[in-house]
């Protein structure tokens, strides 16, 4: 079972998939913008699908989703939603990130992702070192060997060779996670959250 949830805006970005040893079962391709309340009602709806055709329910065996970076409400409902599957089944429950099932889509290890953020920046998820966030104007990536993610396809020239994969295949994430940089079930956050506890500190709990 299978969970992208990274994507923002309105392209097809985020899945739902099942696969079985491999092979692609179901999926839903979904757009990123709200994808957040339809990864439950798709889940169901795949796993009907999947019971009224072979007669039989689909059991996961793995529970595999990305972690970030990406879209703060869509990678917290689709983590905590195959959390619950993998608690609920029992199953192992693996995270990888954006860049990672990116560079398995496409079988290349030295691609860097590039994904669209706030505030006119991009997150940054390159091969080897971590994540971090830049400044569309301060990246350089005279240094990179391919590149690759949503924010390819905005008209901006790149010294590198470019790849226009938006997003990674459910296959693709699945093999990311056979990798050994893999990571728990939590979202992957390159920013520092913007809530601050209140000035006057916390309120005493009621007695």
């Amino acid at each position: 079972m299978v969970f992208n949830g990274a994507g923002a805006g309105l392209q097809p970005t985020n899945l739902v998939a099942l696969l079985d040893n491999g092979v692609l079962v179901a999926e839903t391709v979904l757009t990123g913008r709200g994808a957040s309340e339809h990864f439950a009602p798709t889940l169901r709806s795949l796993l009907r699908e999947v019971e009224e055709t072979t007669g039989q329910a689909f059991v996961p065996d793995k529970v595999v989703a990305v972690v970030g970076p990406g879209s703060f409400t869509g990678l917290r409902a689709s983590l905590a939603l195959a959390a619950g599957i993998a608690a609920g089944h029992n199953c192992p429950a693996v995270g990888v990130t954006l860049g990672a099932a990116l560079r398995s889509t496409i079988g290349r290890s030295d691609v860097v992702c590039v994904s669209v953020a706030r505030r006119g920046r991009f997150f940054i998820d390159p091969p080897n070192g971590p994540v971090f966030a830049s400044q569309e104007d301060a990246l350089d990536a005279s240094s990179w060997g391919a590149v690759m993610g949503d924010a390819v396809d905005g008209g901006r020239t790149w010294p590198c060779p470019s790849f226009p994969v938006l997003a990674p295949s459910a296959l693709g994430i699945v093999r990311a996670s056979e990798c050994d940089a893999t990571h728990a079930l939590s979202p992957l956050y390159v920013d520092p959250p913007e809530a601050k506890p209140p000035a006057a500190g916390l309120r005493p709990a009621p007695v």
